[in-house]
């Protein structure tokens, strides 16, 4: 097997390029049908990496979102704005954290569960597919 990852490197080199640090998806009550889930993203390559969108067997549909707030009438009115890509730069890296990027997991099929693993297949531009795994948590 170590003589076939190099190959599989030199063949495929945006798997090297990607690297996934640990996350978490929110729990939420039953009867909330969307969540989020955190990550963060590291582009260890020399070209830019587009994240596009992502799939989940737990929900519906999952979209890139990023929170925000703006000032109306001398108050602040938070909400969030859903994003077509979110891009990780060279040698950057990009953290999906509460108040700012995140994943929506939207359409919940099920309650989740504290302690649960749920499965996410990150889907970047030009194909790249990445599979995490993130536990449900209570934060």
């Amino acid at each position: 097997m170590r003589r076939l990852f190099p190959i599989l490197l030199f063949l495929f080199p945006a798997l090297a390029q990607v690297v996934v640090e640990p996350g978490w998806v929110r729990l939420v009550p039953p009867v909330v049908p969307d969540t989020a889930a955190y990550l963060t993203l590291v582009n260890r390559g020399q070209t830019p990496l587009r994240l596009v969108g992502a799939e989940t067997p737990v929900a519906s549909r999952v979209s890139l979102h990023r929170d925000h707030q703006e000032h109306k009438g001398g108050h602040a009115v938070l909400g969030m704005r859903p994003l077509p890509y979110v891009e990780v730069p060279p040698g950057g890296k990009v953290a999906f954290r509460p108040g700012g990027y995140h994943l929506m997991l939207e359409g919940l099929k099920r309650p989740l569960k504290a302690g649960e693993k749920v499965e996410l297949t990150l889907l970047f531009q030009g194909g790249l597919k990445v599979k995490v795994v993130l536990p449900v948590e209570r934060r």
